[in-house]
Formats: structure tokens, C-alpha cells, sequence
């Protein structure tokens, strides 16, 4: 690598944080992401599994205006427990902000890209949701490209408007018209005209609220499938997160959000995870702060438990085919013994096998005869790529 991706950055000065820290500072996370952040060169660049990017601005105010957002999370983040893992977390620091909109969503982009290719997560908190924008443009050459967001609301309008959080799906449909698959996650019927949903691209798998109530595992196969997780504190009601930026009664609870970001941290494919439009001033006692901390914390937790092995070289798998009328040759499904997660697995371009996260209800689908849904979905997004 021949950029020094740091020159993007206003570093982070840890000597701010170690001496306010609640807990002996050589227990705790801030310790070992100083540990890693002092000891990175560009020699070593790909020992890093996961990059922390603070963004101290947002499309809300004007954009050479900086706030201190990332940084009243990065304080959070810092006193919780260090893990008993050898994971290499990085802490990049905050941003530097270009002249416009548009170029902070290119720096973005470009950095996304870099620690995609050297297999990096990034985890992005601070800044307001349109920044996904960036993010999803490092990924336009990803035929397979998935893109999973937390909110209440499905951030599409008609027409050309600034850019904003209320929008900014709209422009991502546009910069990436081949969306392979669009989640959204804990949306609120009341805020969503049904026929907003025909707007979007890709095959979906949207999940509202009241279903993450009743069964918040539905959400887990979804994150599986997922190359990007965009999450708008907005979703989390209003009395357990005053500084997400909304003012919503109702939303998920704070468990339930952490619980999100486990499972989007276990994900093999997740690359990026985006905590967005937390608003400092408005964080009484800075509850959504170490909120957003705590969800980072799960977020963590979660990636050092993945599994990198694919189910048909897990010894802990179990395959099953089954025959389906109509359709010329066995499905294959694969079980985790261990987890109890299943598996599809189809024949994508150059007829490489590819794995997609699913429930049960998939091979019961198969095996009562059935076509399952989200089987078909996949086979004619496929079918589209080779017209």
C-alpha cells in the first residue's frame, strides 16, 4: 500500500481519554485500541481487523462546521472492558472534512475501498446517515452487493433535493441501480406508506418492529446476508436514546439494538458498520453516548466470534438435499449442529456455489414441495445479471 491513509485523519489523543477513564485504564478497551493505534505503520496495515473512523460532522449543518460526537462515543467506548481476544482494533480518529458534501462522501468511499481490499471492517460512528451514500459507492462494482438499515423510516423522497438524512436512499438507489439485496430493519408501519416499498431495489426482506418484538433471531440470517449495516440511533425510542435525532415514542429498546449489532459483528460478510445521526447537545447525561458505545462493544463481540469456515467445509454442518418439483436438480441446505443456523446454497455466476443466510423455514418450505421464496428471488436477480 503506497497511501498513508492516517493523513485522512485528525488522530486521536488518547492522554484525553486515559485520564478520565472510570476503570483502571490497562482493563479497559481504550488501553488495547492505543495499543494498536500508536504501534500502526504502513508495513503493517494488514494485521488490522477492525478500523474505528470518527465523523465530526453531518449534512445538517453546514459542512465545515465540527462537532464533537465521534469523540463523546470514543470516551464511552474506551471505559468498557477490554476482551480477552488478540483482535487488532484501530482507531483512525476523526475526518478531516472536505469542501463539500460531495467530497466527504468520496474520502469515505476511497477508504472504504482501501481496507475492503485489505480485508478490514470498518466501523463508522458520528455524522449524519447520508453518509452511507460513500460508503455504498465502495461497493458499485460488487455485483452481489447487499445493504441492510436500521430505521423507522425509508429515507426515499422524489425529486432533487439537498442532500439529507431523509433522502439519501433515494441517491443510493440511483449510484447503485444493482442492488443485489435491500434490508430494512425495525421500520414502523405508521411512518411507511406500503407502496414507498416498491422504490427500492433488490430483492428485500424488510422487518418491522413488532416482528423484532416477537422474534428478534429473524433479523440474524438477514445480517448474514449483509455487506453493509447503516443504523439511524433514530430507531431506538426516544427515553433510551435523546441524543439519536429523533423524537419517536416508540422504537427499539436498548438490548434489542445491541443485540442487532451482535449479530451484524458474527456476519463473515458485513464490512462496514455505520452508527449514524447522533446529536451531542441533545444526549442528556450522555446516555445515547454510552449507549452507542455499548452497541459497538456487542458489535465487537460479535466479530470475534465469527465463524470463517463456509458450511460445506464445516465439520459442524450437516448438508441436506432435497428434491422440489419443477426444479431440475436437489436443493441444498446446510444446518449448523452447533448454532442452528441454515444455509442455501446456489450456483451463482461461473457457476461458483454461494451460501445465502436462511431460517427453517426455508428447507420446510422444500421439503413440503414447496419453491422457497427467497430461493426464487436469488435464482432471477441471478438470471438478470447474465442477460
Amino acid at each position: 500500500m503506497e497511501i498513508d491513509i492516517r493523513h485522512y485523519f485528525d488522530a486521536v489523543d488518547f492522554n484525553r481519554f486515559s485520564k478520565t477513564s472510570r476503570v483502571n485504564w490497562k482493563y479497559s478497551l481504550g488501553e488495547a485500541i492505543e495499543k494498536k493505534t500508536v504501534s500502526i505503520d504502513l508495513a503493517n496495515y494488514k494485521k488490522i481487523d477492525i478500523a474505528i473512523l470518527g465523523i465530526p460532522f453531518d449534512s445538517r449543518k453546514d459542512e465545515n462546521s465540527l462537532n464533537e460526537s465521534p469523540c463523546k462515543i470514543r470516551k464511552e467506548i474506551y471505559q468498557l472492558a477490554k476482551f480477552d481476544s488478540s483482535v487488532s482494533i484501530v482507531d483512525f480518529g476523526n475526518l478531516k472534512t472536505a469542501t463539500t458534501v460531495k467530497g466527504n462522501y468520496q474520502a469515505l468511499r476511497d477508504i472504504v475501498e482501501l481496507f475492503n481490499q485489505l480485508e478490514i471492517v470498518t466501523v463508522v460512528i458520528g455524522g449524519s446517515q447520508d453518509l452511507t451514500i460513500g460508503i455504498c459507492e465502495a461497493f458499485n462494482t460488487n455485483k452481489f452487493f447487499s445493504f441492510s438499515t436500521v430505521d423507522a423510516f425509508l429515507d426515499i423522497k422524489k425529486g432533487v433535493e439537498s442532500f439529507s438524512s431523509t433522502n439519501y436512499l433515494s441517491r443510493v438507489f440511483v449510484s447503485n441501480p444493482n442492488i443485489f439485496h435491500f434490508n430494512l430493519i425495525a421500520y414502523q408501519s405508521h411512518f411507511i406508506p406500503h407502496e414507498y416499498f416498491s422504490k427500492t431495489e433488490g430483492i428485500s426482506n424488510h422487518i418491522r418492529l413488532g416482528k423484532i418484538r416477537d422474534d428478534i433471531t429473524a433479523t440474524e440470517p438477514v445480517l448474514r446476508n449483509t455487506d453493509i449495516l447503516s443504523f439511524d440511533l433514530g430507531a431506538v425510542k426516544h427515553s433510551e436514546a435523546p441524543g439519536g435525532g429523533g423524537y419517536n415514542p416508540n422504537g427499539l429498546r436498548s438490548e434489542e439494538a445491541c443485540q442487532l449489532a451482535k449479530y451484524a459483528g458474527l456476519s463473515n460478510r458485513l464490512k462496514v458498520f455505520g452508527l449514524f445521526e447522533y446529536i451531542a447537545e441533545q444526549d442528556k447525561n450522555c446516555l445515547t453516548a454510552k449507549l452507542s458505545a455499548q452497541i459497538i462493544w456487542y458489535f465487537i463481540e460479535g466479530f470475534i466470534g465469527r465463524n470463517n469456515k463456509l458450511p460445506n467445509e464445516d465439520d459442524n454442518c450437516t448438508m441436506y438435499q432435497v428434491e422440489v418439483k419443477h426444479i431440475d436438480k436437489p436443493l441444498l441446505f446446510y444446518r449448523n449442529t452447533i448454532t442452528n443456523q441454515w444455509w442455501m446454497q446456489i450456483n451463482s455466476l461461473n457457476n461458483k456455489p454461494t451460501f445465502i443466510g436462511c431460517t427453517e423455514k426455508e428447507y420446510n418450505q422444500a421439503s413440503n414441495d414447496e419453491i422457497p421464496e427467497l430461493w426464487l428471488h436469488y435464482i432471477q436477480k441471478l438470471d438478470e445479471l447474465l442477460k
